[in-house]
């Protein structure tokens, strides 16, 4: 690993002449012990209080855990957390037991102690390995911390590789690999045994189905019934990771997973999902013909006969529902912006042939789909929605086509002019105040070098310049954009009227016009609709010019006057 340079040494002797605010890290992972041992959270945080306890001007700010979380990347909450209070200044020095604990991976732990955290001005110590980037607690060791990196980085990739093969030898024997058994079954030995109660409920269900009852119609009467969803059963056996399930009704998609899930045939289903452990990189669900089917593994709750009757139903419910779409000629141009007031769920649509007439209509998913919906939003005739929408999307076209040479105009004012030269000038003052800390930041070093400034008087300034700095920079960047986003205003480059003239020719609702100019239509029980046009901020925008330049227009005509 290469040496620390001169300017991030620099930082760092900056950073030792000011107090140091600490910030303890510690990091435990699933794999690491089961949190047993030298490793613990307790352990850890014993050693480090200490050691930090005995630094001199040090001041141990907050403590960060991250409990259960591998150290293959940083995508942890307190890891986070203490960058955020880094950035905000809060702290400048982390302390961890040793290297792994901040990262297993090498190359990003490398990129850490050798770029971001001298860029920062952070001080890293990890006790237990001797290192300290500031090299004051522990002699300067580069090759050790590289080698001390790759050997993590090592061992993550192993027990990765030794994890997969012990999963790979269960899978060959037929053993379950996951932790939460499918409902109806107990998990017993790797193996899948009965669970009668949840099982004569499974039964049940396809009985329901095989009679000709809907999903929606099967969870409303076991919910009647009382009958404990998947989620509230498990919670009530004691499975933690449902213990916040307790209030969960069954809903028509349960009832759907039941019935077109093959293990209840007594068939155990492994590879479905594709995941490293070391790089925790989800590939996502495979398909079908990758899984790994080994039939008989345990006993069966549903006939096989049964099960395929349930699938053949299903290609044909997937047929119907696919007609009830429309054909390529009639598409949904409202699909994902149409959405209920009440509930934010989709508004789907389906056809309707009556008299040989085919018609399309919108209708709540969650009130006809969700066994407890509460919302009641009725049905409605498609094109009505159309005519709706396209009467509000026209009224906004016709104000687009009113403002452009309304802005046209404007330019030539000398209200316009006057706010342009403000602007501009206004930018300048903030350049000026912006060059001269910059000089004066650049001149106390020179003075404290000739005995003018104390050092302490130095690192004051200079801390105080800085501060000075920064804030004018973001005044400038506003002031910048202020002037960016005024000048495309006026400039027919609003991104609101410039959508809305791209249509001004349309005369019926297309997908390609909902999608460029609506974000979000929501429609209420008694059929009211609410349209949340996109560009808003622009429109609004573009508006407070056109009446700001209004009104000192009329202000200048009055001094004219006057």
């Amino acid at each position: 690993m290469a040496r620390i340079s001169r300017k991030h040494t620099a930082v760092l002797s900056d950073l030792d002449s000011r107090q140091i605010k600490i910030a303890v890290y510690v990091r435990l992972s699933n794999e690491d012990n089961g949190g047993r041992g030298k490793d613990s959270i307790s352990n850890q945080l014993e050693l480090l209080l200490a050691f930090a306890e005995k630094i001199e001007s040090a001041e141990i700010v907050e403590t960060y855990v991250d409990n259960g979380w591998s150290g293959t990347d940083f995508a942890r909450p307190q890891w986070e957390r203490m960058l955020d209070d880094v950035k905000n200044q809060k702290i400048n020095c982390i302390i961890v037991k040793d290297l792994s604990r901040l990262a297993r991976n090498y190359l990003e732990a490398g990129d850490y102690l050798e770029k971001i955290f001298p860029f920062m001005g952070v001080r890293f110590i990890a006790v237990n390995d001797y290192y300290d980037s500031a090299n004051e607690l522990f002699p300067e060791k580069d090759l050790i911390t590289e080698f001390k990196n790759l050997a993590n980085d090592y061992y993550s990739r192993d027990i990765s590789q030794k994890v997969m093969s012990a999963f790979q030898s269960k899978k060959e024997r037929g053993e379950y690999i996951g932790s939460q058994p499918p409902y109806g079954y107990l998990l017993k030995d790797g193996r899948f045994v009965i669970d009668e109660p949840a099982a004569a409920v499974v039964r049940r269900i396809y009985a329901m189905k095989a009679g000709g009852v809907s999903f929606y119609e099967i969870a409303r009467i076991l919910n009647r019934e009382g009958v404990m969803s998947p989620s509230r059963y498990a919670a009530e056996q004691g499975r933690k990771k449902y213990k916040e399930s307790s209030h969960v009704l069954w809903q028509p998609q349960a009832v759907s997973r039941i019935l077109y899930n093959q293990v209840y045939t007594g068939d155990l289903i492994l590879g479905k999902y594709n995941k490293s452990i070391y790089s925790s990189e989800k590939q996502g669900k495979r398909g079908e013909e990758g899984w790994q089917i080994i039939s008989n593994a345990h006993e069966a709750i549903i006939e096989r006969p049964l099960f395929l009757k349930m699938q053949d139903m299903r290609e044909r419910n997937k047929k119907v529902w696919r007609d009830r779409q429309g054909n390529d000629a009639y598409k949904n141009v409202l699909e994902g912006i149409l959405v209920c007031g009440i509930c934010g769920r989709p508004m789907r649509r389906n056809k309707d042939v009556r008299n040989g007439k085919a018609r399309y209509y919108f209708y709540c998913d969650s009130a006809r789909n969700y066994a407890e919906a509460t919302c009641s939003t009725s049905s409605i005739v498609d094109y009505k929605i159309y005519e709706l929408v396209m009467k509000q999307i026209r009224m906004q076209m016709d104000l687009a086509i009113e403002v452009q040479p309304f802005l046209e105009q404007m330019k030539k004012s000398s209200s316009y002019i006057g706010q342009c030269r403000q602007k501009i000038r206004q930018l300048e003052q903030i350049k000026k105040e912006l060059d001269r800390y910059i000089y004066l930041k650049t001149s106390i070093y020179e003075d404290m070098k000739q005995g003018i400034l104390t050092k302490g008087e130095f690192l004051t300034a200079k801390e105080k310049y800085t501060m000075q700095i920064q804030e004018l920079e973001t005044e400038m960047k506003r002031e910048e954009e202020e002037i960016a986003a005024f000048d495309q205003c006026v400039h027919s480059e609003n991104k609101w009227l410039k959508a809305f003239l791209k249509f001004r020719d349309a005369t019926e609702l297309t997908r390609k016009l909902a999608v460029e100019l609506l974000e979000k239509v929501e429609i209420y029980e008694d059929k009211r609709i609410h349209i949340r046009f996109k560009f808003r901020s622009e429109y609004e925008y573009l508006m407070s010019q056109i009446m700001s330049c209004e009104q000192g227009e009329s202000h200048y005509v009055e001094s004219v006057r006057g």
